[in-house]
């Protein structure tokens, strides 16, 4: 027993990785009767569990705020605020909660992005491509979005407070609940693709 005991308690202090080792060990080892094998087996299961913890319950991946515009970057809450980043691609980017307000946008590639909650707020999006995001609750307030393409996006309870959206196409977005106050929807396509909002339409389309 206590040459037993000495060598659980060395392998446990080199890793809990090792508790696989020790089980074999233990398990093929002649020790003791039926009661004592049966501890040793409790004693490799939590040592098997708790070495296969980190793998079960992993952290999300960590936004680096740093990193180059790229397809599929993750930009989660970043603040991105009064960036250049005329014609980058990012699509399929994370960009939950992030800014790129005051930035130079436009020509940009943000196709199919996870936009729930971030903010464009009085960027220039000129031409810009937005297909198939995600934009819940997105915040474009007094951007100018004129020519830029929204073909098949999720933009529920977005805002366009005083944005340019002349020109915007929206064929087949999910617009409910969209806030467009002040906004300038002339010559715009709406979600059903057919509607061109006349001249001079404020706030709706017409």
């Amino acid at each position: 027993m206590p040459r037993l005991r000495g060598a659980l308690s060395e392998d446990f202090k080199n890793s809990e990785n090792e508790s696989a080792v020790l089980c074999s060990a233990i398990l093929c080892s002649r020790a003791g009767d039926a009661l004592m094998r049966a501890m040793y087996r409790l004693v490799c299961l939590i040592g098997v569990g708790v070495g296969l913890l980190p793998l079960l319950y992993a952290p999300p991946a960590m936004a680096d705020c740093t990193d180059l515009p790229r397809p599929g970057v993750n930009w989660r809450n970043c603040d991105l605020s009064r960036s250049d980043f005329p014609d980058i691609d990012v699509t399929g980017a994370n960009m939950r909660g992030a800014s790129l307000s005051n930035s130079d946008l436009r020509g940009a590639n943000f196709s199919r992005i996870d936009g729930y909650r971030a903010r464009f707020v009085e960027a220039i999006l000129t031409d810009a491509i937005f297909d198939d995001a995600s934009l819940t609750d997105a915040r474009f307030d007094r951007s100018d979005l004129s020519g830029a393409s929204f073909r098949g996006v999720n933009a529920r309870n977005s805002k366009y407070l005083f944005a340019n959206l002349t020109g915007v196409d929206f064929t087949g977005a999910n617009l409910r609940s969209a806030d467009f106050t002040g906004a300038d929807l002339s010559g715009a396509t709406w979600t059903d693709g057919e509607t061109i909002c006349a001249e001079g339409s404020v706030g709706i389309c017409r």
